[in-house]
């Protein structure tokens, strides 16, 4: 079996603006867990844990659904978390609204659902997470740097593939590697 979900990367300069406000976050002393900049991806669907043989099953779907679409621009904008920004279970980065990512998730949860893969329950929310927290202890003191970026622009890339990744859990945090990538190819959609 093989944790995966289907994603898109983004840029290395909005890694390096991401990595450079981390960096002034965590060095207080709290219960959150940062991503390494490297990490850092916009899911579309996460799979959870799949037999090796479904990974050809959808590389072909994701093949056909990858050609009609073209490159498009996604902005980050914006920190905020899940449940609230004052009590988090998971802090992340938003994306200005973008018709172009919306339809592409929802084509993918439509036709992996066609082979089998359970629709998901809640609308699409695209976000980058950042960090997960596990307790508030010494949270304070960063609740206050998170409001006062709460309107930060992390700027623009062009999303150019839509890549199957394999997730490992490692005491250190996950550890994500490309499987397969696919290209965005019409000329517009």
């Amino acid at each position: 079996m093989v944790r995966t979900f289907i994603a898109v990367d983004i840029s290395e300069e909005q890694r390096a603006v991401i990595g450079q406000t981390v960096s002034t976050l965590k060095h207080t002393r709290s219960g959150v867990r940062w991503v390494r900049p490297e990490n850092l991806h916009l899911t579309l669907k996460f799979l959870g844990s799949i037999d090796e043989t479904s990974i050809d099953k959808i590389s072909q779907v994701l093949k056909e659904l990858s050609a009609g679409y073209a490159p498009f621009k996604m902005e980050l904008k914006t920190i905020g978390a899940f449940s609230s920004l004052k009590r988090p279970d998971v802090i992340w980065i938003g994306v200005k609204k973008s018709l172009e990512l919306e339809t592409l998730a929802a084509d993918i949860e439509q036709k992996l659902s066609v082979i089998g893969f359970k629709k998901e329950d809640r609308p699409y929310s695209p976000h980058l997470t950042i960090a997960r927290v596990k307790n508030l202890k010494g949270y304070d003191e960063i609740y206050e740097k998170l409001k006062a970026l709460s309107d930060k622009d992390f700027g623009a890339c062009e999303v150019t593939e839509v890549s199957l990744m394999k997730s490992d859990l490692t005491p250190d945090g996950a550890q994500y590697t490309h499987l397969k990538s696919f290209r965005l190819k019409q000329a517009s959609h």
